[in-house]
């Protein structure tokens, strides 16, 4: 039996955390010979997913080292909990992790870890430029300490490999027995419950409302556009939440309905998902939408390019312009799609898929290593 550990800083509702949980979720329902346990360093929060994870069955600890604090005696804290797990491998998720785990002495120990965004494009963005900077170099020099990095898209691997890092790409995967479409009637009664008229083509986004995600761009587009029985849902929180509102006004074509708990019964009633991002490692969202047969049209950033390449070139605008965007939708919305975007994405992107490569990764690396 194979002994994975895997290291996070906790377990709160976000990416990488939702990408951990559909891996192992697809791992429990054919569970073949590897025993997983987390370790977390800080307590978990608001919004956590722990109780997600316990019903997997899991084995979940937690180091308690407050968030910010880390020093010497912390991180021999911490490794004794991981060496208390008896692991062959290590597997840390996120900055935090990978550099505590980086700075262990683990000796007879695999380390790998999963990256899901290009550090010196993400950083800058989220940190500031000369932190952001700052810290994109001290991850990949730590990478240096691991025997595998695993990363989301072929792009964020080509914008490392300068770093002569053991790379292997892994897409990020998604529940597609979860995310369902629903049948004709189903979707009309929840479009009823959600006051939804059947005749209304509906356009969803879902993010954090951070210029990255670049939500005020697609609110501008649509208010110019004034398409006729069709609305814009804007589906999350965070700084620009103010800005969107104002520059929504009193268009009631657009609906800026914050955070929700769950995802799945707004992609399931929308007609298209768009994203304008600047920057993504291999968005889940857009994964979720494709599952419940949602086209995607999607900014024309080098990993959205990537998801869609063998789809189709119609999904893609070129960003921050208005002309291309209002073009690549009259186009869709004037000649319904023949697209499959759920047969593409179970041919591609579904957690099976993606949990049956890491379990490969994992033997792999016992047999090259031991």
């Amino acid at each position: 039996m194979l002994r994975v550990t895997i290291v996070c800083s906790s377990l709160v509702r976000l990416g990488p955390t939702n990408v951990m949980f559909n891996m192992l979720q697809a791992y429990c329902k054919q569970p073949e010979d590897v025993r997983f346990e987390i370790v977390t360093i800080s307590g978990e929060l608001q919004d956590s997913r722990i109780q997600d994870f316990e019903r997997l069955g899991l084995n979940i600890t937690s180091c308690k080292i407050q968030e910010g604090i880390t020093g010497i005696w912390h991180l021999k804290k911490l490794r004794a909990l991981i060496l208390s797990t008896k692991p062959d491998i290590v597997h840390s998720y996120g900055f935090r992790a990978d550099c505590l785990v980086g700075l262990m002495k683990l000796s007879g120990i695999i380390k790998i870890s999963s990256l899901f965004n290009n550090p010196h494009e993400d950083y800058p963005m989220l940190f500031g430029k000369v932190k952001g900077k700052l810290m994109a170099i001290v991850h990949l020099h730590i990478y240096r300490k691991f025997d595998k990095i695993i990363v989301c898209s072929n792009f964020i691997a080509d914008k490392i490999k300068a770093s002569q890092l053991p790379i292997s790409v892994i897409y990020t995967g998604v529940p597609s027995d979860y995310f369902v479409p629903l049948s004709d009637v189903e979707r009309l009664n929840k479009r009823a419950e959600l006051n939804i008229s059947n005749n209304i083509k509906v356009w969803l986004f879902i993010g954090n409302l951070i210029p990255r995600k670049n939500p005020l761009f697609l609110i501008s587009a649509f208010k110019k556009m004034k398409l006729k029985d069709t609305i814009l849902m804007i589906m999350g929180d965070g700084p620009l939440m103010e800005e969107c509102q104002v520059a929504i006004a009193e268009d009631s074509n657009i609906k800026l309905i914050g955070a929700q708990p769950g995802t799945l019964e707004y992609l399931q009633i929308s007609d298209f998902y768009i994203s304008a991002s600047y920057s993504e490692g291999f968005p889940t969202a857009v994964l979720e939408a494709m599952s419940v047969g949602v086209l995607p049209v999607l900014s024309d950033i080098n990993p959205h390019i990537e998801m869609v390449s063998n789809l189709s070139n119609s999904c893609i605008f070129k960003n921050d312009d208005f002309v291309s965007l209002s073009k690549i939708i009259s186009e869709n919305m004037v000649s319904p799609t023949k697209l499959k975007p759920r047969e593409y994405l179970l041919s591609h992107f579904s957690a099976h898929i993606m949990q049956k490569r890491y379990v490969k990764c994992y033997h792999d690396l016992c047999k090259r290593i031991f």
